[in-house]
């Protein structure tokens, strides 16, 4: 049962506008659109982290999500583009007297969203459809990784409509989770073991996806089509997605890297036991200022009588990527927290009494006291059992087309992938959001589809509550153009390598955000002696 409540004047909104408007008795918030010059209503928060929709844009027909950059089809609502793994559900319009209508339901299911960025996440959401729920021949698709590609490949599979068997293997022994929460609400203890899965159990079994979790692969025979396993018979496939993301480097030639308390960060496994040792450590060093690392250095430094220490390569965190600016930035905001910072040190050795991990030495001689070691160093592609098959590259990634296609039925996406980007060059990049919008390309193409990848990497990092949001890529820049203040978090950075800007950060530019990675991505972003802050974003990316 619903009721239809008189929610505003016809006149409430311009075309493109996004407002979210209350219901009595406690309803539900109602996002109000104007697109095409009809309105269209909608849930008012996104699905994935419970973002509010008003404060993001409409931008070529689809509804950007303001944190992270879901997008929704501003009609229907279907799911667009990720981290949003559900569509919003939509409410019916009529538009009458000079009033617009929306037809609410009157028991609306309960909903953990949240307006912040560490919420207590629902897992599932909006139905797949009936049909994804059949498999009706035995045609099998063998998804490889149970991560951000893999799982949004197993599901887009069956959204799509395909009927044969969808095989996802995971090495994790966790269903697919978000891993995006290790290094910031889960180890500073603000979100639940159970708010990680990206799904519900039953989720894959509702859908007819076999998922096996603990099962690592070491091989793939192209010839015979068989993904060979360490504790099982080989896995027979018709099509094939490579997914496995990446494995974290763990400095096995460092002398004490094998004492307890020396920790990685990549798996939830991981994260727990870090959270255990923890508990009772004084004395935390981080090794490397990677996101990880200073995401880490951000949560664990709020217990009282803890001492934590980023040690670090660079004389700024994140200097390689953001610039030294930006990373001074984000290093006097760790520093007012607490943080110490070893800059342009290098580890020696790890020191340890009766097993255990107790100090850290650096080149200069200079010794720290530790009782638990972060290792953030970096990650490299899980790709060693693919190396009969493929000649990979250099750093262990797989070579892709622009439908992410590595061999004939073969596809790779996610950490491993080297893919064409829109500005002409290669990339690979280590992202989550980019990993599932592989996933998703590839499982399209994995039926036929013929859809070439074409979006802007984006990502996002949250410190102290402060966000970074990033488009595009720039392994290296010949300037940085800013728009704003850095020390103040408030400001946009421009990476311009031979005149073109190959990518943007900004802090407390959401909206502009958006209009950012749109042009990034159908590559007409302005000359950047051209920028400045009178630049219409808006008008760039809409017109």
């Amino acid at each position: 049962m619903s009721t239809e409540i008189n929610l505003a004047p016809l006149d409430a909104l311009q075309e493109g506008e996004l407002r979210a408007f209350p219901t009595p008795h406690d309803g539900p918030e109602v996002l109000l659109v104007r697109h095409q010059g009809q309105y269209r209503a909608f849930a008012a928060h996104c699905p994935h982290y419970g973002a509010p929709l008003e404060k993001g844009r409409v931008v070529h027909g689809q509804i950007v999500c303001p944190w992270h950059h879901a997008c929704f089809n501003a009609t229907d609502g279907n799911l667009c583009e990720p981290p949003a793994l559900d569509a919003l559900p939509t409410f019916a319009v009529r538009e009458a007297e000079g009033r617009v209508y929306v037809s609410v339901p009157d028991n609306p299911p309960a909903s953990t969203d949240k307006p912040d960025e560490t919420p207590t996440a629902e897992v599932g959401g909006a139905p797949l459809p009936a049909a994804s729920s059949a498999v009706v021949n035995q045609h099998v698709i063998a998804v490889v990784g149970g991560g951000a590609a893999g799982q949004m490949a197993a599901q887009t599979l069956r959204e799509e409509g395909f009927a044969g068997r969808v095989v996802l293997l995971s090495a994790d022994a966790a269903i697919p989770y978000d891993r995006t929460k290790l290094s910031k609400a889960y180890l500073a203890g603000k979100a639940k073991p159970e708010s990680l899965p990206l799904r519900e159990e039953n989720f894959y079994a509702k859908h007819h996806i076999e998922l096996l979790t603990n099962t690592r692969a070491t091989g793939l025979d192209l010839e015979k089509k068989q993904v060979l396993l360490a504790d099982a018979a080989p896995l027979s496939y018709d099509q094939l997605l490579l997914a496995p993301g990446g494995t974290p480097n763990s400095l096995p030639k460092l002398p004490g890297h094998d004492l307890q308390h020396v920790l990685l960060l990549r798996t939830q496994a991981d994260a727990d036991a870090l959270v255990e040792a923890a508990k009772e450590s004084r004395y935390v060093v981080i090794v490397g200022s990677s996101f990880i690392g200073m995401e880490a250095a951000s949560s664990l430094i709020g217990q009282d009588g803890r001492t934590v220490t980023v040690i670090a390569q660079e004389k700024e965190p994140f200097e390689k990527v953001l610039g030294p600016e930006v990373g001074k930035m984000f290093r006097t905001m760790h520093q007012e927290k607490g943080v110490q910072f070893e800059a342009e040190a290098e580890v020696t050795e790890l020191t340890g009494q009766n097993g255990t991990v107790s100090g850290v030495r650096l080149k200069s001689g200079k010794e720290l006291p530790a009782d638990l070691v972060v290792l953030g160093v970096g990650v490299r592609p899980a790709t060693d059992f693919l190396k009969e098959a493929f000649q990979l590259e250099k750093d262990g990634g797989l070579q892709v087309d622009e439908y992410l296609q590595a061999a004939p039925g073969v596809y790779a996406a996610g950490d491993i992938a080297h893919f064409p980007a829109t500005t002409g060059n290669t990339l690979r990049i280590e992202h989550w959001r980019v990993a599932q919008q592989h996933g998703r390309v590839a499982a399209r193409n994995l039926l036929g589809q013929q859809v070439p990848y074409t979006a802007a990497p984006y990502f996002w990092t949250q410190q102290y509550g402060k966000s970074l949001r990033y488009a595009g890529h720039a392994d290296e820049w010949d300037d940085i153009r800013y728009v704003g203040d850095v020390a103040k978090q408030d400001f946009l950075a421009f990476y311009v390598q031979n005149g073109q800007v190959k990518a943007a950060a900004g802090m407390n530019h959401d909206p502009d955000m958006i209009y950012i990675e749109a042009l990034l991505a159908a590559n007409t972003m302005p000359a950047p002696a051209t920028i400045s802050e009178e630049t219409n974003w808006q008008q760039l990316a809409t017109q």
